[in-house]
């Protein structure tokens, strides 16, 4: 018999005194583990720069349109310069550099993109050496955990996106994505950004964000005639890296998810695991119909208001926890290696 998940008295919404006294220890998944190494023999030399406020000093210069400024920004940063101007900015290819510059000018004295940039170089991130420590510690447990691995020498600090690798060894990060959720800017945007993603434009979400996007790009999921559950077991290989790579971070921070989030799903697993298989979801090759549970959103189709978006990627995180203590022959390495999702499944004894 068809089970209805719509019925929310199907779901366990009162927590047994086990479940209760692993929540209130601040666990934030039933098998929370102890992921800490010791890297201090090695050694990371962080190379950081201020994109963005190299950017910003072309508005304080005397020079209208700073062309010969400009000119030595491009040189010093190379095609990333010009990749951040056209396909970042989309600023159209100029006729000249000072027309280049006459149009970054004027963009910059813009009064909204002025006050984002002013908040962001100047105010909320004038200083980045706690940024920088962190970093430095995630890039010394990848390079622990994969030694042979491209990890990136330098980090650019600018306005953009949130975070992204360029070539093998250049990390960005959008600080402007990162003023507080309570920041004007992300309130005014059209179109209008998600609420669910505005309660993670804190600074704490930096670190995490960025060693996450270092992991897609050390192991990038080749989407091209996947099931659902491919795509499950891959996002949650990644934060499954992520605890390794930054043990003492909570895994609110990791996944996205909130607390109260995590506290639901962790008190419904057997039912939406349930809801997955019922609906045979797992084997779903139509990525119309499946993106939906494991990419973000404010909730998951089908299922009560109180579950979160992308329940399929928390899921597979599970399975891949499951995976690695039914299987600890397996190093971090060999898992993300793995490439076969029905093995991981198989071989995880997975059922809550």
């Amino acid at each position: 018999m068809k089970k209805n998940f719509l019925n929310k008295n199907s779901f366990r919404l009162q927590f047994s005194v086990l479940s209760f006294l692993i929540l209130i220890s601040g666990c934030s998944t039933c098998n929370k583990k102890n992921y800490e190494v010791d890297v201090s023999n090695i050694s990371v030399e962080l190379k950081t720069h201020r994109f963005d406020k190299d950017l910003m000093s072309l508005t304080q210069l005397a020079d209208s349109p700073p062309c010969e400024p400009m000119r030595t920004m491009k040189k010093e940063y190379g095609d990333f310069f010009s990749y951040y101007v056209h396909e970042i900015l989309s600023f159209a290819e100029p006729d000249t550099s000072c027309d280049l510059a006459d149009s970054l000018q004027a963009f910059l004295f813009n009064p909204y993109f002025k006050s984002v940039f002013d908040t962001t170089c100047f105010h909320v991130y004038d200083n980045v050496d706690d940024l920088n420590k962190q970093l430095t510690e995630g890039f010394k447990h990848y390079i622990y955990y994969f030694p042979n691995a491209h990890i990136p020498a330098v980090v650019y600090y600018l306005n953009g996106p949130r975070a992204f690798t360029y070539g093998d060894r250049l990390l960005a990060i959008g600080l402007d994505w990162y003023l507080g959720s309570d920041y004007w800017y992300y309130h005014a945007v059209q179109p209008a950004i998600p609420q669910f993603l505005i309660r993670r434009l804190r600074k704490e979400y930096i670190v995490p964000n960025a060693m996450s996007v270092m992991g897609t790009n050390l192991f990038p999921f080749i989407d091209d005639g996947k099931k659902c559950l491919d795509e499950m077991i891959y996002n949650g290989k990644i934060l499954y890296l992520q605890q390794h790579i930054l043990p003492q971070t909570p895994d609110s921070l990791i996944t996205g998810f909130s607390q109260k989030d995590l506290e639901w799903m962790n008190d419904n697993e057997k039912e939406m695991w349930g809801y997955y298989l019922e609906n045979k979801l797992l084997y779903e090759t139509d990525a119309l119909v499946y993106k939906k549970y494991v990419n973000d959103g404010p909730s998951t189709t089908g299922m009560p208001p109180e579950a979160p978006g992308n329940t399929g990627s928390w899921i597979g995180w599970r399975i891949i926890q499951k995976f690695m203590e039914e299987n600890p022959d397996y190093t971090l390495q060999g898992l993300m290696n793995e490439q076969d999702a029905q093995k991981i499944l198989t071989l995880s004894k997975y059922k809550p």
